[in-house]
């Protein structure tokens, strides 16, 4: 039997498990005090080995990704803190230049998403990922340097190009090493990394502007870009080390050669197919498949509706009540909400073997928010607080999402990859045009439209989870891609018993 062949039998006894089981996709469920024992952490219910092997994994790739996320979306948080905290007067900021410079970043992390997914199925992500955060870290910096908008706007592009590797990427490098059962608490602990950055950046520029304002002739807001960027530069660098390619082709020094074959019977058995040859075919596959549509336009919604959480400084400034440094500190109650709820999603989504049920739940959280922000209790505080805070709580469904196309797409490396990166490329080209539209900052901080936006995204998001969900268990895609194989493979058969025939 072919190497081919035993892929086959493997991928269709795992699509025949999923679908047989009520779980989505996942394994058939193990007895009670196992799955007791693997909700508190993945690994308890395992045989010594593989817990020691998901130990290394943990300690090494998250290790690198949570602290190498923290640090793009320190920068990211950084840009609203520094125009809320002299910036937007030293560099003459006016009407809409705040969304201005998202916008630049989202068209450079746009145009750069789906080739640096295609680039990781030729480069080892060990070189590609390590490489690009070097650069990104330089950039990073000269914004410290910029003396006009201009500047700040091409220097915003290239770092969103940059930057476009890190997320789908990272995902895509999760989603190769962990079990559908370990996925999601990895995808919601990297998430939650952002968020820290979010609730760390509150923290460092109001520090920033009490102890280091005109130190050395530079402001607060110079100083943060130099200190993140110089902070990326060692994490850079010990990516090299710490990224371990993919089970099939890792030379990472830190894995044994028993591990590494462990690694690849994991993930075997839980229906990923190894590496195959990308071609244009790949595409039209992808192309054609529900995942692709259905997952960006769920991710649409999720991003285009978080982004309402980050005009929270803008109305805080805005009301006259609270100092720079309170403006700056206030959000961190957010993000530290936000953590919270995006590990317990990651723990109850492991537990009950489902993404889309906490999906639901994330989003009518935020829609709540969202509808008391559009009501406008203008001069009631702690109802326009309470507003703001639970829009915050949606952002680790898009973790769960990201592990949810891993998951249907597993039959498939590349298609996996591509969708990924296919479904980040549009979920940001909408938000780079809708925040223009939604939140003009020249009507801040009462957007009429954006909050009400906000929450035609969260509704739309609950709606096209439901959908996605039924379709999941309606077409399944593995055992779809198998039938298809299966008959390529009886017509490749056929044609060589036919030519040997006529001969």
């Amino acid at each position: 039997m072919s190497a081919q062949d035993d892929e086959r039998k493997s991928m269709r006894n795992t699509a025949t498990t999923s679908s047989e089981s009520e779980d989505g996709g996942y394994p058939q469920r193990l007895p009670l005090s196992k799955r007791i024992l693997g909700t508190i952490w993945d690994s308890l219910d395992k045989s010594p080995e593989e817990r020691r092997l998901i130990a290394k994994l943990d300690w090494w790739i998250l290790s690198y990704v949570c602290v190498a996320y923290f640090i793009k979306y320190l920068d990211q948080t950084n840009v609203s803190n520094a125009y809320v905290s002299g910036m937007k007067e030293d560099l003459k900021l006016k009407g809409n230049d705040l969304n201005y410079l998202t916008t630049y970043w989202t068209i450079g992390y746009i145009i750069g998403n789906l080739p640096s997914q295609v680039i990781l199925t030729k480069v080892r992500p060990s070189i590609w990922l390590p490489t690009l955060e070097i650069i990104w870290s330089i950039l990073v910096i000269g914004m410290a340097g910029a003396k006009n908008v201009t500047t700040i706007y091409t220097l915003r592009f290239f770092i969103g190009l940059l930057e476009a590797s890190a997320y789908p990427g990272i995902m895509s490098l999760l989603g190769s090493w962990y079990t559908p059962a370990e996925l999601g608490k990895r995808s919601c602990i990297f998430q939650a990394s952002s968020s820290a950055a979010q609730m760390f950046s509150g923290y460092l520029q109001a520090a920033l502007y009490k102890g280091m304002n005109g130190r050395s002739g530079m402001s607060a807001w110079q100083w943060l870009f130099i200190l993140d960027g110089i902070i990326g530069i060692p994490i850079a660098l010990y990516g090299f080390w710490a990224v371990p390619d993919s089970p099939t082709d890792t030379r990472s020094r830190w894995l044994t050669a028993k591990e590494r074959e462990l690694s690849i019977e994991r993930m075997k058995n839980a229906g990923h197919a190894p590496p195959r040859k990308l071609t244009p075919r790949t595409f039209f596959d992808v192309g054609c498949t529900w995942a692709a549509w259905l997952f960006s336009l769920l991710f649409i919604a999720h991003v285009c509706g978080i982004r309402i959480y980050s005009y929270f400084n803008v109305w805080l400034k805005s009301t006259g009540r609270y100092s720079v440094e309170q403006v700056n500190l206030i959000p961190t109650a957010g993000f530290g909400a936000q953590i919270i709820f995006t590990l317990s999603y990651a723990w109850i989504s492991d537990a009950l073997q489902m993404r889309w049920p906490i999906i639901i739940f994330a989003a009518i959280i935020a829609l709540i928010g969202t509808i008391i922000l559009s009501v406008w209790p203008a001069n009631n505080i702690p109802a326009m607080m309470t507003g703001w805070i639970l829009t915050f709580l949606e952002t680790g469904a898009g973790a769960l999402i990201i592990a949810w196309i891993n998951e249907v797409c597993a039959y498939s490396r590349e298609h996996r990859m591509l969708i990924i990166g296919f479904v980040e490329t549009m979920a940001f080209t909408f938000n780079a045009w809708v925040p223009l539209l939604a939140y003009n900052t020249s009507q801040s901080p009462h957007f009429k439209v954006g909050y009400k936006l906000a929450a035609m995204f969260f509704a739309l998001e609950i709606v096209l989870t439901l959908l996605i969900a039924y379709v999941e268990k309606r077409w399944n895609l593995q055992k779809q891609y198998l039938r298809r194989e299966e008959s390529q493979q009886g017509q490749g058969e056929q044609e060589t018993h036919t030519g040997v025939s006529v001969d």
